[in-house]
């Protein structure tokens, strides 16, 4: 059903190393962590919370020692990610410019702008496939350059397809790698309820160059609010890869981002951050930004630990009464981290009204909004199935 709790010095070791670029503060802490992993775990939750190649490029970067076997393995991780990372990055710079020939506005959504935005080699960021924002009366048009290139892009037919943000999505081998490719028309599908597309984006954009060509990204306000928005479903992880997302975002644009308007306009995201802070210390500048103390972190209960409830696991017959009971309680009650973070709770507040009022309000507001949509196969009420 779920995972038992990691030990606290494995989140401060996976905490550490969820930021897109080393720092010597993080680095001296892992030196003082090294010795007490569990290095046998390492690889596994590695994988899942997609920080192989992030895990391997810390250690490297401050020559941490550690366990051989564990190296070779992480070192296999980062080389297949790098393989995988040079197809999508060829194949995102095709598609831009056949959009861009085709006069078709373009902009590049999440992993496919972040990895070449906030980290240092693009390998270091994977990513499932390339998200594509194009205007919402150009979406059609767009599926047909993906299919003059040689994607298989089948049109929506089904209306769950059809009431979806994004067309279904593409594939095509580049080389000997699958590459998929989500065209948007905007940001957020029906379930998040916040609309951004073409016609509600933030300038001036973000400009960067990734296989040759010049591409263009969310304005850094609008990028930090997407990336964190989409952690909010309750039937979809929060991974750490996200995670280092959020701490990249913050650290690189700390002089560009306008504060005053982050806290306006987006306060759960703004007490989220201190949530993140807990688990990955934020450098000192952007901490002066958000009123936080480099050096001490907020302390809360399970920092680290996800949401362990119903739908993320499902009350199935294989179950237990004991475990019914422990499901239930952990729907009920989810770790004050978590809840902190995705519900953006002031870290001085208390968590009552978390319990009581916006936890069940986000079962019933997602639950409905997925019932509209309708279920992408029968029996499933939520698309992900974790």
């Amino acid at each position: 059903m779920s995972e038992s709790p990691m030990h606290a010095h494995h989140y401060s070791l996976y905490g550490l190393v969820s930021a897109p670029r080393p720092t010597e503060a993080r680095g001296q802490r892992l030196r003082e962590l090294a010795n007490d992993v569990c290095w046998e775990r390492v690889p596994d939750i590695a994988t899942k919370q997609r920080i192989g190649p992030l895990i391997y490029w810390h250690l490297r970067e401050h020559d941490i020692p550690y366990p051989n076997h564990i190296r070779r393995t992480l070192a296999a991780i980062f080389a297949r990610q790098k393989a995988i990372a040079a197809a999508q990055t060829e194949t995102l710079a095709e598609i831009i410019a056949a959009l861009r020939d085709a006069a078709i506005d373009s902009l590049v959504l999440k992993g496919g702008a972040l990895a070449h935005i906030l980290y240092p080699e693009p390998g270091l960021r994977p990513m499932e496939d390339l998200d594509i924002l194009v205007p919402s009366n150009q979406g059609e048009a767009a599926r047909e350059v993906l299919c003059d290139l040689g994607f298989h892009a089948p049109a929506p037919i089904t209306r769950y397809a059809r009431l979806q943000h994004h067309l279904p999505v593409a594939q095509r081998m580049t080389g000997n790698i699958l590459v998929s490719v989500e065209v948007h028309t905007t940001a957020f599908n029906l379930l998040m309820a916040h609309e951004l597309s073409f016609s509600s984006l933030q300038r001036p954009l973000v400009d960067y160059v990734a296989g040759g060509e010049a591409m263009q990204a969310l304005a850094p306000e609008q990028m930090l609010w997407m990336q964190y928005h989409g952690l909010r479903k309750l039937a979809e992880p929060v991974r750490f890869l996200q995670l280092a997302d959020l701490v990249g975002l913050v650290e690189r644009y700390a002089d560009v981002l306008d504060w005053p308007q982050l806290r306006r306009d987006y306060p759960d995201l703004w007490h989220a951050l201190t949530a993140l802070h807990a688990f990955t210390p934020l450098g000192g500048n952007a901490c002066g930004h958000l009123g936080l103390d480099a050096e001490r972190p907020p302390s809360m209960r399970g920092i680290g630990e996800d949401y362990r409830g119903w739908p993320r696991h499902g009350f199935t017959q294989k179950l237990n009464p004991r475990e019914r009971w422990q499901l239930l309680a952990e729907t009920l009650h989810p770790p004050e981290w978590w809840a902190r973070f995705v519900y953006g709770i002031p870290s001085a507040r208390g968590l009552s009204g978390v319990f009581f009022h916006r936890h069940p309000a986000a079962f019933i507001h997602q639950g409905l909004r997925r019932l509209y949509l309708g279920p992408v196969s029968r029996g499933a009420f939520f698309k992900t199935e974790i």
